[in-house]
């Protein structure tokens, strides 16, 4: 995607991910696995394109003036869906079903995954409505075995530190959060899925913040500040496993839960920016593609844990 147009690839992407959403419903409704197996991979490969083209298309697009509030209000925008579709898939469940004369409509997870896949597919009408200028890269090499020279990766190496190390501690206990709160607080499925929709709620308010706090103080509060503070909660969580006999430990470790996502989260749009902003025009693609991977990974690696877990 270097010195290219990301209009196309964007309109991929919306093609992509509605698409293979159905198949993906439809197969596993009839259980056939290689089906699934690619219909996963498809649409794994058409959330890559948005995610590896978003951040690049966002810094081309704006000015060092308003980069911020951009890439916030993108951060902002993914929190804002996870809570419209809580509330859709809530509001479904509790209709449960719609009837037009003879015709009836039962809202069970699979009329509920295609109603959310219909809304998702109308982001072909957004893409093809997107306009950016002539891309132009004096220093584009296509040849893919001159890749080496074409990037500066000690550069590169630099800015992206800071990131494997947060997908290593985040991909070894973000996805061990929910078993913690049951078999040490016994709470239950529902009442961590309330916790998470608030949690949701407050990250999109953060996530709205982050220009204003980042004028204010600069880069070093929002970022190491704020993700220090995000550690500290989960400090704060682990330790008050040995208190569980008592009821403000509940409490606290709950608070502390509520408030861990929303700092660590809102620091990305600015250590985005400044990782964007740091390592030039010539290597933006390229980071934005690692970030994108390691993220990737960060979710795998946690999944895997979590299979072998005890």
């Amino acid at each position: 995607i270097r010195g290219k147009k990301l209009k196309p690839f964007f309109i991929l992407a919306a093609l992509i991910v509605p698409l293979t959403s159905g198949l993906i419903i439809e197969s596993v409704q009839h259980k056939v696995v290689p089906l699934i197996q690619l219909a996963f991979l498809s649409w794994g490969f058409g959330m890559m394109l948005m995610r590896v083209c978003s951040l690049p298309f966002i810094i081309r697009s704006t000015t060092a003036e308003n980069s911020t509030e951009a890439l916030s209000l993108s951060a902002a925008t993914w929190s804002l869906a996870t809570i419209f579709s809580g509330i859709l898939i809530s509001g479904l469940d509790w209709v449960d079903y719609l009837s037009l004369g003879t015709w009836t409509l039962t809202f069970n997870e699979q009329s509920t995954l295609w109603i959310i896949t219909v809304l998702g597919a109308t982001s072909i009408f957004f893409a093809v409505r997107i306009t950016e200028g002539e891309q132009e890269d004096t220093e584009r090499n296509d040849d893919l075995f001159s890749i080496r020279k074409s990037y500066d990766w000690s550069l590169i190496f630099k800015a992206i530190s800071p990131l494997i190390l947060i997908s290593i501690g985040a991909g070894l206990t973000i996805p061990f959060v929910n078993l913690f709160f049951n078999s040490v607080f016994g709470l239950g499925a529902s009442n961590f899925s309330l916790l998470g929709s608030i949690t949701a709620l407050l990250v999109f308010i953060f996530s709205l913040l982050v220009p204003s706090l980042r004028k204010k103080y600069g880069y070093w509060l929002t970022i190491v500040v704020v993700q220090s503070l995000a550690i500290c909660c989960l400090v704060v969580m682990a330790v008050m496993e040995p208190y569980f006999d008592y009821s403000f430990a509940l409490v606290i470790a709950v608070i502390a839960f509520i408030f861990r996502q929303p700092l660590m989260h809102m620091a990305h749009p600015v250590s985005n920016e400044l990782m964007m902003n740091y390592v030039g025009k010539k290597n933006q693609e390229l980071i934005s593609a690692l970030s994108s991977s390691l993220r990737s990974e960060e979710r795998r690696v946690g999944k895997e844990c979590r299979s072998r877990w005890p």
